[in-house]
């Protein structure tokens, strides 16, 4: 080109910039703009004896292959999940889940080419959906019990949960917890023992968010929960001076003693289900996607370790 032709490119003018744009065009796009232009140009009519005859390259996509090819779910090509809300293991975020277990579980399904169908409902539906075959599995925080175990079929541990004593006073052992008024959420494995220790001065709660307002208004003093439960519901429902302590092992109250194993249920009649999330977990805990989603959380990269299965 002369010196007398040339023209210098400006990224401000738009017919140079979008230019630019289809010179940087990845070749898949490129091909695909090509293979619509050409359909174009045959549609308009303006083709003739002299015109090449246009043609189309096929434009090909990598096709998910599933981990387990055979499984077996509830509706084909979704896995669907029972859920309630209980951050940080567990929200229901529009049609998707989110939380750590609910992360977990997305990537799971991402493992075998299925779409997540959320089944929203009370945490006390959560088992009996699985239970009844409702529903593929559930999550939220279900410890592996010898209980559960009789009408579910449990996965490997998905995240360790310790018992975790919050309060301003700085309680940390469950002696420590005699004498003052102490509350637990509904469903917690720990509850019956507490009973046992505390009587009249333990208050069961139906919400997370019911029990930490008592906690802020001074109605009790201590709450018994886990440290990522405790964290998140305190940044809705802030409490000044509130410290955690993990308490000593205590035989009063066994779960002192054997922290609780998270575990994704599933049906039994679906062994092919429960194997297929034991073999993508430990895939996921290699590749280190178990331990940033549990750092994401607030939840420390060990509670995901792999870890003896136990039952409480």
């Amino acid at each position: 080109m002369s010196e007398a032709t040339k023209t210098e490119f400006n990224r401000n003018n738009p017919i140079d910039k979008q230019r630019n744009e289809s010179k940087n065009m990845p070749k898949y796009a490129s091909r695909l703009v090509l293979l619509l232009a050409a359909s174009s140009f045959v549609l308009t009519g303006c083709a003739t004896d002299a015109t090449p005859e246009a043609t189309t390259e096929e434009v090909t996509t990598e096709e998910c292959v599933p981990a387990h090819p055979d499984l077996t779910t509830v509706d084909a090509g979704f896995l669907t999940v029972a859920a309630y809300e209980y951050p940080p293991f567990s929200a229901i975020d529009g049609e998707s889940l989110s939380g750590a277990e609910g992360e977990i579980l997305h990537a799971i399904a991402e493992l075998e080419c299925l779409d997540v169908m959320v089944q929203p409902g009370t945490g006390a539906a959560m088992i009996p959906a699985i239970e009844s075959g409702r529903a593929d599995t559930t999550l939220g925080s279900w410890y592996r019990t010898a209980a559960r175990a009789e009408i579910v079929l449990l996965s490997n541990p998905v995240i360790i949960d310790q018992l975790t004593l919050i309060s301003v006073s700085g309680v940390d052992s469950v002696e420590g917890l005699i004498g003052n008024k102490v509350g637990s959420t509904l469903g917690f494995l720990w509850n019956e023992d507490l009973e046992n220790v505390l009587g009249k001065d333990l208050s069961l709660y139906e919400t997370t968010q019911a029990l930490y307002a008592d906690l802020a208004s001074g109605r009790i003093s201590v709450v018994v929960d886990t440290f990522p439960s405790g964290q998140a519901a305190l940044k809705n429902t802030p409490v000044g001076g509130a410290v955690f302590n993990v308490p000593a092992p205590d035989e009063r109250v066994v779960s002192t003693t054997k922290p609780g194993q998270t575990n994704f249920p599933v049906n039994l009649n679906n062994p092919g289900l429960q194997e297929a999330i034991n073999d993508n977990l430990d895939t996921l805990r290699e590749s280190g996607v178990l331990g940033e989603i549990a750092e994401k959380w607030g939840f420390s990269p060990t509670a995901v370790a792999e870890t003896v299965p136990n039952l409480l």
